[in-house]
């Protein structure tokens, strides 16, 4: 009897411990539990922050690299403004002026390399932006549309410029059908560069070469016409002139307003 009296005693004060255990185990586990999760977030939020800072990092670098667009496109822009000045004064110098008056030197100066500089795009940390995921992990989405934009922008003109080039390209195969293009050492005064000036008749080549006496190849003037309104198709609204009237000045405010947002969002 008295062993039977025991033996509940001894399971009542065994379940007893096992109910407290139970309870100090669990709360261990919930400690553990709360432990790794407060240990995550802190790995997150360290995380976050690192990257953050990378990307201010790439959009500093990028701030950079636009004020070089800005400044490459102020050049490229001056150099289109002197090509319209030339082809402008091509079509008011053979307007009602009969071929014996025109000069071989004067529309070989007109005609000479009808060309811009290629774009060079600073596309580093552009580039880094994009490949990190930078641009998606932005907190400004309104800044990263505009990166975006800005950057397809940059595209278009690229084919601009691939149009520009073939249309010139045309231009100047036809205009050695008409012009002696004889002239010696004539890049020592041109240079290998873009045109980035323009004087007519009174320009450096005029003095060079003032007593050559190349003449026209043709003395015809509907060929003469046809020569020139190709350059007039890369002069015109449908050519040249949209990048220095539009184009650049877009570039450069679009650029202009990526650096101030930047600077912004992302202060040294």
């Amino acid at each position: 009897m008295f062993r039977i009296f025991r033996k509940i005693r001894e399971e009542i004060v065994l379940g007893k411990k096992s109910r407290r255990y139970a309870s100090y185990a669990a709360g261990e586990l919930v400690l553990v539990v709360l432990g790794i999760l407060i240990a995550l977030q802190i790995n997150n939020w360290n995380e976050e922050r690192l990257e953050q800072q990378q990307i201010a990092d790439y959009a500093r670098a990028l701030i950079h690299d636009l004020e070089r667009d800005v400044a490459m496109a102020a050049t490229i822009k001056n150099e289109i403004d002197v090509l319209i000045r030339k082809i402008d004064t091509l079509a008011t110098y053979i307007n009602n002026r009969p071929v014996s008056e025109m000069k071989n030197i004067d529309l070989y100066y007109l005609m000479r390399a009808p060309f811009y500089r290629p774009y060079a795009w600073n596309r580093t940390a552009l580039d880094q932006i994009k490949s990190s995921g930078a641009l998606r992990q932005m907190k400004n989405q309104l800044l990263a549309e505009k990166i975006s934009a800005y950057e397809a922008f940059t595209h278009h003109l690229e084919g601009d410029f691939e149009f520009d080039r073939a249309v010139g390209t045309k231009a100047v195969g036809l205009a050695a059908t008409i012009i002696d293009m004889n002239y010696q050492n004539v890049h020592e005064i041109f240079g290998s560069k873009s045109p980035s000036s323009f004087s007519f008749p009174d320009s450096p080549f005029h003095e060079a070469y003032k007593d050559s006496n190349l003449s026209l190849l043709t003395d015809d003037p509907q060929k003469i016409k046809l020569v020139v309104n190709s350059y007039l198709t890369l002069g015109g609204y449908y050519g040249i002139r949209p990048r220095a009237d539009t184009e650049m000045p877009k570039l450069s405010d679009d650029a202009n307003e990526l650096i101030e947002l930047l600077k912004e969002e992302y202060p040294e």
